[in-house]
């Protein structure tokens, strides 16, 4: 009985695949005045919360709108969309990317965040490092070259 309780315990181990993981990518039009302090807070607050939550990502703000990456268990990720969705700190939410992965594009971060807007130029070199990650896909980096590119971000960055 011992043999086979092992043999049972070894196939278990064997079948089980991890549950693929979800990443997703949306933007959003921030309220009218949104400072770099209330950015600050909304940061600060995700990266306690999606460290609760093993969600991973990347949070930018580029004066006028957002865009985030969200990464982690597919239910825990879309519950957050939902509560991300009714803040009213911003409007208009659109996912512009949805995808089944088994590997964390931002893995070090449960919320890297940069804010952009030109008469702060923070966070340029910054982004442009955090998106030459082996690990960020060719699709995510365009997206957020794009994105960094339409707020007043620098030229030549």
């Amino acid at each position: 009985m011992g043999r086979d309780n092992h043999r049972r315990q070894a196939a278990k181990r064997k079948l089980h695949v991890p549950a693929p993981l979800t990443s997703l990518i949306y933007v959003s039009t921030a309220t009218a005045g949104l400072s770099l302090d209330d950015f600050l807070a909304i940061l600060t607050a995700s990266q306690r919360n999606n460290q609760r939550l093993g969600i991973t990502g990347l949070l930018v703000f580029n004066g006028t709108n957002f865009m985030q990456c969200l990464e982690g268990d597919k239910a825990a990720t879309n519950d957050l969309l939902h509560h991300i969705e009714r803040d009213d700190r911003h409007s208009g939410l659109n996912v512009v990317s949805q995808n089944q992965t088994v590997k964390l594009q931002f893995a070090e971060w449960h919320m890297a965040g940069r804010y952009l807007p030109e008469k702060h130029g923070m966070g340029q070199a910054d982004l442009k490092e955090i998106l030459s990650a082996d690990a960020v896909s060719g699709a995510t980096r365009t997206m957020f070259d794009s994105f960094r590119s339409l707020g007043g971000g620098l030229p030549g960055m």
